[in-house]
C-alpha cells in the first residue's frame, strides 16, 4: 500500500469544508435561523468538531503507515518533517490572524478576538507553550498544538502498538482518555478548554485509533470486502448517525458528554476510512477532481477560514445578508488557501525532506567545516 492515499485527502477537504460551515452558520446565525437543518442529513455538513476528530484519527493512520509497510523513519526524520508540515503554516495563520485583528476588530464576537494583545499571548501562541487561551489571533489553532504535541511523543506511541496486541493498545488510548476527561471536568474553571494538557492526552485515544487502523488495515479490508452490502449500509448509516448527531446531543450532558462524545465520533471516523480504501465506488467518488483539489488545499483552509470570517463580520455584518458573508468566506478562504497552499505548504514539505535527505547531514557539515577555513 501507497504511504500517500489521495480518497484520504479526499475526505479531510470534506471535513476541513465542514468546518468552514460550522463556524459560518454558527457565528453568523444561520443555524438558529434554520433549526430543522439539524435534523436532516445536512447537518453533517455543519459537524464541525467532529471533523478536528476525524482530522486526529487521520493523521494517526497517516503518520503510522510507513511503519506499517516496512519503511520506518527514526524520530529525527519523523520530527523534522512533521515539524516543516505544520509549523509554517500554523504560523503564518498566527501573524494574519494578527494583522486582521488589529486592522479590522470592532465588535465582539462570541468572545473571539478579544482579550489584551500583548508579546505573552503572541509567544504562547508561537511556541506552542502553557495551556493558552486560543481567542486572540486565530482561534483554530488548537488543534494544532494537539498535533504538535502528539508529535513529539508519537514515534513511541508507534513503536508501543507495533509490539503489542490491539487490545492493550486500545486499552491504553481509553485510559489515557479517560483520565484526560476526569481531570478536565475536575479543573475545568482552571484550565482552557482546549489547549489543556488532559484534552492532549484524550485526543491521544484518536491518534491510537488510526495507527491501529494502520497496523491491521489488511485484516479489516479483507473483512469489510466479503460483508454484504446491507451489512454495509447498515452499518454506514450508523456511523453516519454517530458521526452526525452524538456530539451535539450529548453536549447537553455538560463538559463530561461533550469529550466522551468524541470516542462515537472516532469509531464513525474509522468506519469512513476503511470505506474509502475499501469501495472502488466510494474511491472513484473521491477520486473527482474537486475533492481532490478541496483535499489538497483542506490544511490551510482550516487554518486561515475563521480569520476570514471574523474579518467579513467585522467589516460586513449589517451590511449585507448573512449569506452572502457567508459566501464570501468560501469563496476567500478557498482563493487564500490555494495561495498559501502553492507558496507556503509545499515549499515547506520540500524543506522537511531536503533537511532529511540521508546525505544532507553530511554535505551541510562539509559546507560548515569550508566556511570554517576560509574564514581563517
Amino acid at each position: 500500500m501507497k504511504d500517500h492515499l489521495d480518497e484520504l485527502d479526499s475526505l479531510r477537504g470534506v471535513a476541513s469544508l465542514s468546518v468552514v460551515l460550522y463556524h459560518a452558520t454558527s457565528l453568523l446565525g444561520i443555524a438558529a435561523s434554520l433549526p430543522f437543518l439539524f435534523y436532516t442529513p445536512w447537518q453533517v455538513l455543519m459537524a464541525g468538531h467532529q471533523a478536528v476528530i476525524f482530522f486526529f484519527v487521520l493523521s494517526g493512520f497517516v503518520l503510522a503507515l510507513p511503519n506499517t509497510v516496512g519503511r520506518p523513519r527514526s524520530y529525527r526524520t519523523f520530527l523534522i518533517r512533521r515539524v516543516c508540515r505544520l509549523y509554517p503554516p500554523y504560523i503564518a495563520a498566527v501573524i494574519f490572524g494578527l494583522v486582521m485583528r488589529l486592522l479590522f476588530s470592532h465588535i465582539v464576537i462570541n468572545s473571539l478576538w478579544t482579550g489584551r494583545i500583548g508579546w505573552v499571548p503572541f509567544l504562547h501562541e508561537v511556541l506552542m507553550i502553557d495551556q493558552f487561551h486560543q481567542r486572540y489571533f486565530d482561534p483554530v489553532v488548537w488543534s494544532l498544538v494537539v498535533e504538535i504535541r502528539m508529535a513529539l511523543f508519537f514515534p513511541f506511541l508507534i513503536w508501543f502498538i507495533l509490539r503489542v496486541n490491539w487490545r492493550w493498545s486500545l486499552l491504553t488510548g481509553f485510559l489515557l482518555s479517560a483520565c484526560g476527561i476526569v481531570l478536565h471536568v475536575h479543573y475545568q474553571s482552571q484550565v482552557d478548554f482546549f489547549t489543556n494538557y488532559f484534552d492532549t492526552a484524550h485526543y491521544a485515544l484518536m491518534f491510537i485509533a488510526g495507527a491501529l487502523l494502520a497496523k491491521h488495515r489488511a485484516e479489516l479490508l479483507d473483512w469489510f470486502r466479503v460483508l454484504g452490502m446491507r451489512a454495509k449500509i447498515l452499518m454506514g448509516m450508523g456511523a453516519f448517525v454517530l458521526y452526525t448527531w452524538t456530539n451535539p446531543i450529548l453536549w447537553t450532558w455538560g463538559l463530561a458528554g461533550d469529550l466522551v462524545s468524541d470516542w462515537f465520533t472516532m469509531l464513525a471516523s474509522c468506519y469512513f476510512v476503511l470505506a474509502s480504501l475499501s469501495s472502488a465506488r466510494f474511491r472513484e467518488i473521491l477520486h473527482m477532481r474537486p475533492l481532490q483539489f478541496l483535499g489538497r488545499i483542506s490544511f490551510s483552509l482550516y487554518l486561515v477560514h475563521l480569520v476570514v470570517l471574523l474579518t467579513l463580520m467585522n467589516v460586513l455584518s449589517g451590511v449585507v445578508s448573512p449569506y452572502i458573508i457567508m459566501v464570501g468566506v468560501v469563496a476567500i478562504s478557498i482563493l487564500l488557501a490555494s495561495v498559501s497552499y502553492r507558496y507556503l505548504e509545499e515549499p515547506s514539505i520540500l524543506l522537511g525532506r531536503i533537511l532529511t535527505q540521508p546525505n544532507f547531514t553530511h554535505h551541510a557539515h562539509l559546507l560548515s567545516q569550508q566556511g570554517i577555513r576560509e574564514g581563517k
